[in-house]
């Protein structure tokens, strides 16, 4: 690295947003990765967690600049970019000459637009960023050689947006070192797996998922890059040894991909004798009994699966992939096998019709049955880069010149507890107090009912509040 270019960098997350992941609680691995691969480059390198902290976008900013660096890198994903904004401007307004790099899945997927909306915003690295960032440290602030580093988007000389080429992947990214574990204050991360009472951390052994469902956000979902199974179970042992986590939550998009694979993955948690428990995320036409005897054998305790639909159609439109016989069959063997299975649905999708959400609610009613299965339900939300985006756009659910970065909000967050930054699926005779009101009525029963409109009511805080629940009773009362 020459000796006159950047040695000081802040690798930042960004500050939580209203319906946040589920992530919340545990570290987040890209920064620490990146953190690890600039490192091992040479550079001084702090993590300032600012998710984890509840920082506000003040705080964050005030955090960041007391360690005096000379570029920031901020992760944001489309709940919070909002909030990654503010404190982006909050940064160049204390020190105009620091390089302030974003990355992440939101800002990979808009850019362009990100830069033309945000002044304050220098560079965009686009999905895997280890490499690219690196590569910028060592240039900037030499717009001229900008043009020869892959994956990144950012202003040249004359103030033109350029998106550069993209990366290749790093296929065999057990070349890359473990995140930057050090970094973090692991003390403070307490996060369980749900229904356990054991510290857990959050690790992944694969990037990408093959499948193409058309609600996905992820900037590089179609190739999948494998690590070892022996390098992945490495991390999980030096985590289980060094900082006494005994759970882990399995990041990948899905596990279970390929069977070979995880039964690998398992030998080696068994014969290294590993006493952990951990959750993993799947998809029911990639599982068989033997894998998932395996998978409990070697410490699953908790298995999820997006089904995302009762209806066949609307699992073909959405490009599931999947069919309701793979749904039964995997969340019974799951069952039976002594696993947590969580279900996962999804309503207000593109195309589909009441007939479509009965089946949905009927699919729902008969896999709650099932022992140890849990199931539940969200309002399908637009994403950035995603077909569901093209979707609404060409149906007038979104503007065509819609910019994901300027300001936006929804206004009917409060009745579905989404974010309000995030535009919803919605079109007439399918709005979302149609749909709210006919699933509920269809799942819950009359107490549930009474209980839950007794706690909104206690809750209302104006006459608006208050009309608002008044003009959903009457729906739910109209619904069939």
């Amino acid at each position: 690295m020459p000796a006159n270019k950047i040695k000081k960098v802040i690798l930042a997350t960004a500050p939580r947003a209203g319906g946040e992941i589920e992530m919340a609680g545990l570290p987040f691995l890209g920064v620490g990765y990146l953190a690890s691969y600039l490192e091992k480059n040479g550079y001084e390198v702090k993590i300032v967690d600012t998710h984890k902290e509840n920082l506000n976008e003040s705080e964050m900013a005030e955090k960041i600049m007391s360690f005096e660096p000379e570029a920031v890198g901020v992760s944001a994903n489309t709940h919070n970019r909002f909030r990654a904004i503010e404190a982006i401007k909050l940064l160049k307004k204390k020190n105009p000459n620091l390089l302030v790099v974003v990355g992440g899945p939101h800002f990979s997927l808009t850019d362009k637009d990100a830069l033309a909306v945000v002044p304050e915003i220098d560079v965009v690295v686009r999905s895997e960023g280890e490499v690219a960032f690196e590569e910028l440290l060592s240039t900037w602030p030499d717009r001229e050689r900008l043009k020869n580093i892959l994956g990144i988007t950012y202003r040249d000389e004359n103030g033109r947006i350029v998106a550069n080429a993209n990366r290749p992947f790093l296929m065999d990214w057990s070349e890359l070192p473990f995140p930057s574990w050090h970094l973090y204050n692991l003390s403070e991360y307490r996060k369980q797996i749900h229904g356990t009472d054991f510290r857990t951390i959050g690790v992944i052994s694969a990037r990408g998922c093959p499948n193409h469902c058309t609600f996905c956000a992820s900037p590089d979902n179609s190739v999948m890059r494998l690590r070892s199974a022996k390098n992945f179970v490495d991390e999980l042992e030096f985590l289980n040894k060094k900082y006494g986590f005994e759970g882990f939550n399995f990041w990948d998009d899905t596990l279970t991909v390929i069977k070979s694979r995880v039964m690998e993955i398992c030998q080696e948690i068994i014969d290294r004798k590993l006493d952990i428990k951990w959750y993993a995320r799947a998809r029911v036409n990639t599982v068989d009994k033997e894998m998932i005897d395996m998978m409990k054998k070697a410490g699953c305790i908790r298995i999820s699966f997006g089904v995302e639909s009762g209806s066949p159609r609307v699992l073909a439109v959405v490009k599931k992939n999947i069919d309701l016989s793979q749904v039964d069959f995997a969340t019974r063997i799951c069952s039976e096998a002594g696993l947590v299975v969580s279900l996962n649905f999804m309503v207000n999708l593109p195309t589909e019709t009441m007939e479509d959400l009965r089946m949905t609610a009927d699919l729902i009613k008969k896999l709650k049955k099932i022992p140890r299965t849990e199931v539940g339900y969200g309002f399908s939300l637009i994403y950035p880069g995603t077909e569901m985006e093209v979707f609404a756009k060409e149906n007038g659910i979104l503007p065509k010149n819609f910019s994901w970065n300027s300001p936006f909000q929804t206004k009917k967050y409060k009745m579905i507890g989404a974010d309000p930054g995030i535009p919803y699926m919605e079109w007439p005779g399918k709005e979302l107090e149609v749909v709210k009101s006919f699933m509920v009525k269809n799942l819950m029963d009359r107490g549930e009912i009474f209980n839950k409109t007794w706690r909104k009511l206690k809750k209302i805080k104006s006459w608006s509040e208050l009309i608002s629940l008044v003009k959903a009773g009457a729906v739910y009362l109209r619904s069939k």
